[in-house]
């Protein structure tokens, strides 16, 4: 933890330096903006970590919305951008509102992490926090921000829900000048990722009950036909399983290195 390596692109506006920290995790550097997506603590060591500029929250499950990692990154002057479901937990205390996890009217599921961040993390309550649906837009220091959907269609939990709800959790395209990075979220393949076709980046969730098997990562991959492809929230990955199944243009990268298929 904390040496990871990371791989640098050409935007028209700067450098960005990628790194995929750990499951969901990652940290972008655009010419010395820090932006972190989903910081997962349990598997990465953020207390030495660059503070961060930007912080993007995909959606309220505890390993994408972990309130210890955002506090050890986290200043006054971070910017959150966020999804309806991570919105709901920093408005409310839903642990002090005692929900149960079924309740609908917030979305909760047993997954849900329902910690208000701003109930003891008390320098970071005048932090800007934009919650977007999926569709909207925004630009935040200089990067335009689209959300996207991310959710499960066949993929459901033992009382009949899905892992993730429509509406509830967010992917997000970042628009650096021109570069494209698609950050998928926690989803399956679904049609709405047409809006990120040709995109510069995409990172795609790769795990089984909760996103996309190989075949389905491959088949999404090759729908979009990104430049370069990072498989995140894995288990366990064959990179010549996938590398085999990708169409050819897409160069695909796991812990740094990159395969790119002749």
């Amino acid at each position: 933890m904390g040496n990871q390596i990371h791989n640098t692109f050409y935007t028209p506006l700067g450098l960005v330096n990628v790194e995929h920290l750990a499951h969901g995790s990652l940290h972008l550097d655009w010419e010395g903006m820090h932006i972190y997506v989903d910081p997962y603590s349990d598997l990465y060591d953020y207390s030495k970590m660059k503070k961060a500029d930007l912080i993007l929250l995909t959606h309220a499950h505890t390993d994408h919305y972990d309130c210890k990692a955002i506090k050890d990154i986290a200043t006054p002057n971070t910017e959150f951008i966020v999804s309806k479901g991570v919105g709901t937990c920093f408005k409310y205390d839903l642990a002090k509102l005692g929900l149960d996890v079924d309740d609908n009217e917030y979305n909760v599921d047993p997954s849900t992490n329902l910690e208000n961040i701003f109930k003891d993390a008390h320098a970071l309550k005048n932090c800007s926090v934009q919650v977007l649906g999926n569709g909207d837009s925004v630009k935040v220091k200089g990067i335009e921000i689209k959300a996207t959907p991310a959710y499960n269609i066949e993929n459901k939990r033992d009382n009949g829900k899905p892992f993730h709800l429509k509406g509830e959790g967010n992917g997000y395209i970042l628009n650096m000048g021109g570069f494209v990075i698609y950050i998928a979220g926690d989803t399956e393949f679904i049609p709405e990722m047409a809006v990120a076709k040709g995109a510069d980046i995409a990172f795609l969730p790769k795990n089984l009950p909760y996103t996309l098997s190989d075949e389905k990562f491959i088949e999404a991959a090759n729908f979009i036909k990104p430049k370069n492809l990072y498989p995140v929230h894995y288990f366990e990955l064959d990179p010549q399983v996938l590398i085999d199944g990708l169409a050819t243009g897409i160069c695909l990268y796991i812990d740094g290195k990159q395969y790119c298929k002749a």
